[in-house]
């Protein structure tokens, strides 16, 4: 293909790939080479990358204040056209003339790309070597999706330096997450950029209820090494550090799949059937291991080869294998988010909790169970008028309120992180001389009070270590402003629920005088009962000095229902956090 062309792959084969560097300026580009989208708004990305050099700017992750790390790792593309023609849709290939890139990734972030070193600070609790199955002929034939009926097998090592011995002696590749602060770095920030789970990311992974995840794959391959046929569930995000790989691709036949299929790898029987169950749910017709048949994929196969400086992106449910042509390294951000069908799922579970017919335990009294089945035929009988009646009283806007649309602070989780998380937060300038740090805060910098506001002079006492949003001083914060539409009738969420603090620390420290401040305090939780743990989507502790949250919390029912009605203008911390709607 001539460096000054694109290859254009119609939508079946699902793939774009990028310019060489030196491409001259076009008059619809400013300046800096970029794209003018008011110069022609309607123009597709192929188009886009077309008009575009390359310019190959070396990524470094401490740059302070530049928000859009998908663009800088994107670039010429601009995440704008990116996301409306590519995400989600066909894979992107971006060539870079640079091979030291991501040299800040390499170098402060990975060792220098010294795998015992990569190996000792995994954010994985095992180290993966890949055992390559036998030689038997062809690298594959006709229809089977791997090589061998063997398959590759995975052994995991949980000692660094035993991992380390097995990689290089034994020419196995290798498989581990990236240290932790790469990782959620590198994850918070895409997920943000993409709007994955609306940029929600809890980097200790440990919360139920949080929209967006991800993790960040480390790969070092060997020589030869080859990752059969599979597709993935994730949207990934590949960045080649160092040596050289072939990538081939076909377009998959189940969009947003719920699971990835690894028929080139060595699974237990388990493994395999939720597998193909979960592809059956999308497609019927699927067949597990079969990549030529109609029914599994379509288009023609693409190849493309990744050198070090390349980024690639593909979508979740691409067909694709993976050899190693040169010994190197990449990493994978792997972006995953939850389902619409997850989300109202739980929310119907929560609004039935309050129902008691819905909270009765199954229990047959009569001969094979047809009480049960006459019980769950009138309930279901009921289901349509009370989904119509929550949609009609706004629960959408309950469910994923003002603070759920945006991104949170980023706060850095680790052993020796709290130190750095600190300086950042207290000084303007200490980004730009922490080595590697990543900033990036919050779009709306008022969702949690700041360690320096918490801990200066003057300020409130912390309630067992809670950010306290002031309801009254939460007036002043600009951001909430487009999501607040004034005149409009305004209504308590069905979802949420408001108790005093002095409710709950009164049970347990009944003889302690309670001060009165903690008089102050109040517990918003949104959206709680749809899963086991009871685990907010939003929880939040509110400080008002009015009465008004006091007085709320005297209120039940239609009485609480008027209240909220005759509101004028809600606290825009109520409407922020989910309480009103």
């Amino acid at each position: 293909m001539p460096n000054n062309k694109i290859k254009r792959i119609s939508p079946g084969e699902g793939i774009e790939e990028s310019t060489d560097a030196k491409r001259q300026k076009t008059s619809s580009s400013d300046k800096n080479g970029r794209y003018d989208h008011e110069h022609d708004d309607g123009r597709h990305a192929e188009i886009v990358l077309n008009e575009l050099r390359h310019n190959d700017p070396v990524l470094q992750l401490h740059i302070k204040n530049d928000r859009n790390l998908l663009e800088r790792i994107i670039y010429p593309l601009s995440s704008r056209d990116f996301k409306s023609s590519c995400f989600r849709k066909k894979a992107v290939h971006i060539q870079s003339n640079r091979k030291d890139r991501f040299r800040d990734i390499s170098e402060n972030f990975l060792f220098g790309l010294d795998p015992k070193q990569i190996f000792e600070e995994t954010s994985s609790d095992s180290i993966f070597l890949w055992i390559p199955p036998p030689k038997q002929g062809p690298i594959s034939t006709g229809d089977d999706l791997s090589s061998s009926k063997v398959g590759l097998q995975s052994i995991d090592i949980q000692d660094p330096n035993t991992a380390y011995i097995l990689h290089t002696r034994s020419n196995y590749a290798s498989y581990c997450r990236a240290p932790p602060e790469l990782e959620q770095r590198l994850v918070s920030s895409m997920l943000r950029d993409v709007g994955l789970g609306c940029g929600q990311y809890d980097p200790t992974g440990e919360r139920l209820t949080t929209l967006g995840r991800g993790e960040v794959e480390t790969f070092i391959g060997t020589k030869g090494h080859l990752t059969d046929w599979h597709t993935d569930f994730q949207e990934n995000f590949t960045i080649q550090l160092s040596g050289r790989k072939k990538w081939t691709f076909k377009q998959g036949t189940v969009k947003h799949p719920l699971r990835g299929t690894t028929p080139h790898y060595r699974s237990s029987s388990d493994v395999i059937e939720n597998q193909i169950k979960a592809a059956k749910l999308s497609n019927p017709d699927y067949q597990f291991g079969k990549q030529d048949l109609g029914s599994n994929a379509f288009g023609n196969e693409f190849e493309i080869i990744m050198d070090a400086g390349d980024v690639l992106y593909f979508p979740a449910g691409m067909w694709h294998k993976v050899e190693t042509i040169e010994y190197g390294a990449s990493i994978n951000i792997s972006l995953m988010g939850s389902t619409y069908a997850s989300l109202v799922c739980k929310t119907l579970e929560h609004h039935l909790l309050e129902k008691e017919e819905w909270r009765e335990v199954i229990c047959s009294s009569q001969d094979k169970g047809s009480d049960v089945i006459e019980k769950l035929k009138s309930l279901m009988n009921d289901l349509p008028s009370i989904v119509k009646n929550l949609a009609d009283n706004g629960v959408a806007e309950g469910m994923l309120p003002p603070v759920l649309r945006e991104p949170p602070v980023f706060q850095l989780v680790g052993e020796e992180e709290e130190m750095i998380n600190d300086s950042q937060s207290c000084s303007e300038d200490e980004g730009v001389q922490l080595k590697g740090m990543l900033d990036v805060k919050n779009l709306h910098e008022e969702e949690s009070v700041s360690k320096c506001e918490e801990n200066s002079p003057g300020s409130h006492d912390e309630v067992e270590d809670e950010n306290i949003i002031d309801v009254n001083e939460f007036e002043s914060i600009n951001s909430t402003e487009s999501f607040i539409r004034t005149g409009k009738f305004w209504r308590r969420n069905p979802l949420a629920s408001l108790m005093r603090m002095l409710d709950v620390k009164s049970f347990y420290e009944p003889e302690q005088d309670q001060s009165d401040d903690t008089k102050n305090l109040f517990i918003l939780n949104t959206n709680f009962a749809g899963n086991d743990m009871h685990e907010s989507a939003v929880r939040v502790v509110l400080r008002d000095v009015s009465g008004q949250l006091d007085c709320f919390c005297s209120l039940q029912g239609k009485s609480l229902d008027d209240a909220i009605n005759e509101l004028k203008e809600p606290p825009k911390a109520l409407l922020y956090y989910g309480f009103i709607i």
